[in-house]
């Protein structure tokens, strides 16, 4: 993905979501919870950098498997 967009934040938080149906020891519910929780916590930030760095920290959970978890 290049930059922040909101067409790039909601395919990070589908593909987030849809990885961790792939779960198998951890909760699901909690994991889903908590990517909720984050991109709520993120969703007031108002400065481009922070939210580039924000959406970078999401795609490199997502490129390593989610921390390790699947």
């Amino acid at each position: 993905m290049a930059g922040w967009s909101r067409e790039a934040v909601l395919k990070l938080y589908r593909a987030l979501l849809r990885e961790g149906r792939k779960l198998q020891f951890t909760d699901r519910d909690y994991y889903s919870s908590y990517i909720r929780r984050e991109f709520r916590k993120n969703q007031c930030l108002s400065n481009l950098e922070d939210r580039e760095k924000q959406l970078a920290k999401g795609q490199f959970f997502l490129q390593t498997k989610l921390g390790g978890l699947v």
